[in-house]
């Protein structure tokens, strides 16, 4: 009988929900987005240029809108007025222009 023997290939890690709600509540107690990346573990250590991407991508889409706890649609608060916010967006097209 022959018998292949079968390589170890890497295994393909498991995915895991985003913590919308977690995230939330340590948004709100100002937390910087460095401790809430490491919380939940959304560090990139293959990207030590932008380790914290991932995690500023999500609050991204949470001020936008996002399912809480409850099933209701909210949206993250910004913590800089709403002037900032718009500015901000403005000098980013401007940029991109």
């Amino acid at each position: 009988m022959n018998r292949k023997s079968k390589k170890s290939s890497p295994k393909q890690k498991a995915y895991s929900a985003f913590p919308y709600h977690k995230v939330a509540k340590m948004w709100a107690q100002n937390k910087p987005i460095s401790v809430i990346a490491r919380a939940i573990g959304r560090v990139d250590k293959n990207n030590p240029k932008d380790p914290y991407h991932s995690l500023r991508n999500f609050l991204y889409r949470m001020h936008k809108g996002y399912t809480d706890h409850t099933g209701r649609v909210v949206r993250l608060p910004h913590r800089v007025s709403a002037k900032r916010v718009r500015a901000c967006k403005q000098a980013g097209l401007r940029a991109w222009a």
